[in-house]
């Protein structure tokens, strides 16, 4: 049966869902573990074990910092330590999280380029060297796995372009990070973040990021920072395997097993899994006669974007899943409700539970 998860309905389902994603018994577990104080022993030994064990998931040497906010929080974070006021940062998007990451810069009284791509479209290396030749830019803003199309942007392309370039790169790797292979310190990423409740797997509360030294030094040249958001002050406390204020505890504890656990078993293999299951969805939109709508050679290991080709009622199609046990998702904002649905296979999915959704999913678009 399903993992029971709150829902007012009392219908038992299972999340397929671009995040928040399904949380597994062990994990809810180390929820419900007592706490100690942020100021313990305890707490720093977990927060210590976080910042060596995303080093090794990362591939990097850079700081680890823990922020106690979303992803979201961090995209801000980034914006207000590394742009001055008289600087012009550089945004690629290629969808809705994209476009997110360059309202929050202009929000914040920040210049900007954006340089956006149609939706379904990556970026391509190509498009991000001919930009940068044009014009020299302090920072580039970039999504690496984009949860609203389903693009997956080769990173370990554009990454050295961009460092070649001088530019500090910030990267939202919200629905990425633990799925897909991160090599922070090869491809050049000044700021790798990401949240919880994706790939990882633990219900929401926690944001995560590797930050470079080079990042570090600019943000010291940097006014009006801010205090929640504030690198510096994170990156003190943060050496010391604490946080300047009372993070969610249970969160935190919950990301160090996850996470040892990962390393244990090899994260080469939770990468395969995503990328598997991420497979079997797209073979089943293709076999009933879906297209998928990320392009070719840029597809996510993590969520599947699919057109609605078919022309069917698709929030029909997604509320008889959940009535038939399984939570999936509509297009994403106005732009891709009803002309597009998403299916996520994100953290400890197996295979067989997979299948077993899209054997649902298979009879219920039958009976539409």
């Amino acid at each position: 049966m399903p993992t029971k998860q709150f829902n007012p309905d009392g219908i038992d389902f299972k999340l397929f869902t671009p995040g928040p994603v399904e949380s597994p018994d062990w994990i809810l577990k180390e929820l419900g573990k007592a706490n100690d104080t942020h100021r313990s022993l305890a707490y720093r030994e977990m927060h210590g074990s976080i910042r060596t064990n995303l080093q090794k998931l990362l591939s990097t040497k850079n700081e680890i910092l823990i922020f106690a906010n979303s992803g979201t929080g961090i995209l801000e974070a980034c914006v207000r330590n590394l742009l001055k006021d008289d600087e012009t940062g550089l945004f690629f998007t290629c969808g809705a999280f994209g476009d997110r990451w360059a309202s929050i810069a202009k929000l914040n009284g920040k210049k900007s380029d954006v340089v956006s791509v149609d939706w379904g479209k990556g970026i391509s290396p190509e498009l991000v060297k001919t930009t940068l030749s044009k014009k020299k830019y302090p920072v580039v803003f970039i999504t690496f796995n984009e949860t609203s199309t389903g693009i997956l942007n080769p990173l370990d392309k554009i990454g050295p372009i961009i460092k070649e370039s001088g530019a500090l790169l910030c990267v939202d790797c919200v629905s990425g990070m633990g799925g897909t292979r991160l090599n922070v310190d090869e491809w050049g990423i000044d700021v790798a973040l990401a949240s919880v409740q994706k790939c990882f797997g633990i219900p929401p509360g926690i944001a995560i990021c590797s930050i470079s030294d080079r990042a570090f030094e600019k943000a010291k040249t940097v006014e009006n920072r801010g205090f929640y958001f504030d690198f510096l002050k994170l990156k003190k406390k943060g050496e010391s395997d604490e946080h300047p204020i009372t993070p969610p505890i249970p969160q935190i504890r919950a990301l160090k097993t996850v996470l040892e656990r990962i390393i244990a078993e090899d994260p080469e293999n939770f990468y395969k899994g995503h990328t598997e299951r991420s497979q079997m969805i797209r073979d089943w939109a293709i076999e009933n006669g879906f297209e998928i709508f990320s392009e070719e050679g840029y597809h996510s290991q993590t969520v599947v974007t699919i057109t609605n080709n078919k022309n069917i009622d698709v929030a029909k199609f997604v509320n008889d899943m959940f009535e038939s046990g399984y939570k999936i998702v509509n297009g994403y904002g106005k732009a891709l409700k009803g002309k597009t649905f998403r299916m996520a296979p994100m953290g400890w999915i197996t295979k067989e539970e997979t299948q077993k959704m899209l054997d649902v999913a298979t009879v219920v678009l039958k009976n539409l």
